[in-house]
C-alpha cells in the first residue's frame, strides 16, 4: 500500500547572526511518497495581499517585463525568480497575467522575523494581540529594526548597470564607510526634496545611489539604495541610523532573499 507522510520545512525565524543563519535552507513544503519518491508543486499567488501575521507558507513567482502600464508592457519570459516564505512576510500586487509583480517584503534587521509580527503587538489592547516569542519593542526601536524589501517586474539590473556609469561622475568627496558624498552636478539626475545622497560601490564596479532623509527627526529619518538580485534591481528601505553599516544591511538583505529562494526539493 502507498504511503503517504506530509512535512513542512520553515526556515528559522530567530537568527542569531545576520548572515550565518540566513544562508540555510528556504521555507517549503514537500511531499513523500513511496517512502522517499518527493514531489514538489510551486503555485504563486496571483492575487493582492495585504499586511498579515499568518505563518503559512506560500509560493510567490516575479516575471520581468518592461513596464507595469499594459500599453508599454513587454514580458520577458526568462527573467523570473520564485520564493517560498511565510506569507507575514509579504505584501503583494499581481495580476492573473505575469509580469505586473509588485512584491515587497518587511523583515526584522536583528531577527529576521516577518516584521508584521512586532507591528502587530504593539497595536494596542484593541487591536494588538500578543504573539509567542515577539517581544513588544518601543516604536523607535521597530523603526530602527525595519527593513523594508521590494522586488517589481519591471525593476531590472541592466537599468542599475547603466545608472552606475552615470553615478560615478556623481562621487565627490570621501564619505565615511567606503561611500563618496552624492555631488549634484548637470549631469546627475537631482536628489528628491530635502533628501542628501551617498554613491556606495557594490559587487565589482557597479555603483548604488543612497538617498536619506535630511530633515526628519532621527527615529523617523529612512534611507532608500537598490542592489541587484536574480537579474532584478532591489529596492531596499532602511533606517537612517544604519548609514554606517549599509553594507552590512545590503548583505543582510541579499542574504535573506537568497533564503527564501524557491528552491525544488529534488534540487536541494
Amino acid at each position: 500500500m502507498k504511503r503517504l507522510v506530509v512535512f513542512f520545512l520553515i526556515g528559522p525565524l530567530v537568527l542569531g547572526s545576520a548572515l550565518d543563519a540566513l544562508i540555510g535552507p528556504s521555507s517549503g513544503f514537500g511531499w513523500m511518497v513511496d517512502g522517499g519518491a518527493k514531489a514538489d508543486v510551486f503555485k504563486p499567488i496571483r492575487e493582492r495581499l495585504t499586511v498579515s501575521t499568518d505563518m503559512t507558507p506560500i509560493d510567490i513567482e516575479v516575471v520581468g517585463s518592461t513596464s507595469l502600464v499594459p500599453q508599454f508592457h513587454e514580458l520577458i519570459p526568462e527573467l523570473v525568480v520564485r520564493f517560498r516564505l511565510e506569507r507575514a512576510y509579504v505584501g503583494l500586487y499581481a495580476e492573473r497575467e505575469p509580469g505586473f509583480e509588485i512584491f515587497n517584503i518587511g523583515v526584522d534587521l536583528e531577527t529576521a522575523s516577518p516584521i508584521s509580527l512586532f507591528e502587530a503587538v504593539i497595536l494596542g489592547p484593541r487591536f494588538g494581540r500578543d504573539i509567542p516569542g515577539i517581544p513588544k519593542l518601543l516604536p523607535e526601536e521597530l523603526r530602527r529594526r525595519n527593513m523594508r524589501l521590494s522586488i517589481h517586474s519591471n525593476y531590472r539590473v541592466e537599468h542599475m548597470r547603466k545608472f552606475s556609469d552615470i553615478l560615478a561622475g556623481c562621487r565627490g568627496q570621501t564619505a565615511e564607510n567606503g561611500l563618496w558624498v552624492y555631488e549634484r552636478k548637470t549631469d546627475c539626475p537631482g536628489l528628491s526634496a530635502q533628501r542628501f545622497g551617498r554613491v556606495g560601490q557594490l559587487e565589482d564596479t557597479l555603483l548604488t545611489d543612497i538617498q536619506c532623509d535630511e530633515v526628519l527627526p532621527a527615529s523617523w529619518a529612512r534611507c532608500e539604495t537598490s542592489f541587484p538580485f536574480e537579474g532584478f534591481r532591489v529596492g531596499l528601505n532602511f533606517d537612517r541610523d544604519l548609514l554606517p553599516r549599509w553594507r552590512e544591511v545590503v548583505d543582510f538583505s541579499a542574504g535573506f532573499l537568497k533564503s527564501k529562494q524557491y528552491r525544488p526539493i529534488e534540487s536541494r
